[in-house]
């Protein structure tokens, strides 16, 4: 009798401990946390405002209001058929006012009308795992994103949608850098020393020959005619006519070079492989070796104030100050 008693209780205890299991209930709430971009790679960083934006791999999107003190996740709303964001995203631009658009792999792309804080896939492609590198707003107000494979995608409609455009290109080469300007001209990087251009804000394209056939990472507007680009093992090369000659700069930098920007005082940066950093004080004529030699190898940055530097890059969020940096290292040694 005791253990029939016995047994009862039990069975109901189970049965209480299943019902309160499976009983439905509010989740419980968490504190905001703040994300640590170091614990990410971080492929690209743009700026509307003060307020930073900053993507990466698993389709990580952050934002900082605090000159990159700290960073917090951005909203992803769901879109174009997806409803789960993990494609790596390889770069970010601010294209006008509070819009800013963000790029990736799966030929991904995302849009947001608020500075950031909330972002909508336009564009996505379930069965295809081609990325894009890039994306500038010209002056004519389209829109243009390059990537894999001679991709050439444009957008006349803010970042809302976007159409193929034909490019005549050997070897169907990955188009990864772009830059775009007011007047509506615009340039693209691309492997083997290919590199078109634009003058009707990306409408139509033609092929511009370099003294050189090996990759290329990016492209930076010095002036209206003058535009450097630069790539694999230190390779720089400049025109000041569009595109219709080059010259090499030699920067006494050997290794690749994947990012580069210019600076509110007109100097020009370039980032690369093992932290190096390049400066140009004369429009791309010349360039001096800031800082050579770290571990980390840096692909995006900018400018929060003058000459200091967030950049992304291997090990997350870097912050850098141009002309204390050789300074600290010789300091060190």
């Amino acid at each position: 009798m005791a253990k029939r008693s016995l047994g009862i209780v039990m069975a109901l205890f189970i049965g209480i401990i299943a019902v309160y299991a499976f009983y439905p209930r509010g989740l419980p709430h968490f504190p905001d946390t703040e994300t640590n971009p170091a614990r990410l790679r971080v492929n690209g960083v743009a700026s509307i405002g003060d307020r930073l934006i900053a993507v990466g791999e698993s389709g990580h999107v952050l934002i900082s209001d605090d000159a990159a003190a700290t960073w917090r996740d951005a909203r992803i709303l769901p879109g174009a058929g997806l409803t789960r964001l993990d494609s790596t995203l390889t770069q970010v631009a601010a294209v006008g006012g509070s819009v800013a658009l963000a790029v990736g792999h799966d030929g991904l792309v995302l849009r947001s009308e608020d500075r950031g804080d909330s972002w909508t896939p336009v564009r996505f492609e379930a069965e295809s795992s081609d990325p894009l590198f890039a994306a500038c707003r010209t002056g004519t107000g389209a829109i243009i994103a390059a990537g894999s494979f001679g991709r050439l995608l444009r957008s006349t409609d803010d970042g809302r949608s976007f159409e193929a455009v034909a490019v005549d290109l050997p070897d169907e080469p990955h188009l990864n850098g772009i830059a775009c300007a007011d007047d509506g001209k615009a340039m693209i990087a691309g492997e083997m020393a290919q590199v078109v251009r634009s003058r009707d804000g990306g409408a139509t394209w033609d092929m511009v020959q370099l003294p050189y056939n090996g990759s290329l990472y990016g492209v930076v507007r010095a002036s209206a005619s003058r535009w450097v680009v630069f790539g694999l093992l230190g390779h720089v090369f400049r025109t000041d006519d569009f595109g219709d000659t080059w010259t090499e700069i030699r920067t006494g930098a050997e290794t690749s070079l994947f990012g580069g920007l210019k600076l509110a005082d007109g100097r020009i940066v370039l980032l690369g492989q093992g932290s190096t950093v390049l400066v140009s004080s004369d429009e791309g004529l010349s360039f001096g070796i800031e800082r050579i030699g770290g571990r980390d190898s840096l692909v995006s940055a900018v400018e929060i104030a003058p000459g200091r530097l967030v950049a992304g890059g291997e090990k997350g969020i870097s912050e850098l100050t141009l002309g204390r940096i050789m300074a600290a290292l010789a300091g060190g040694q």
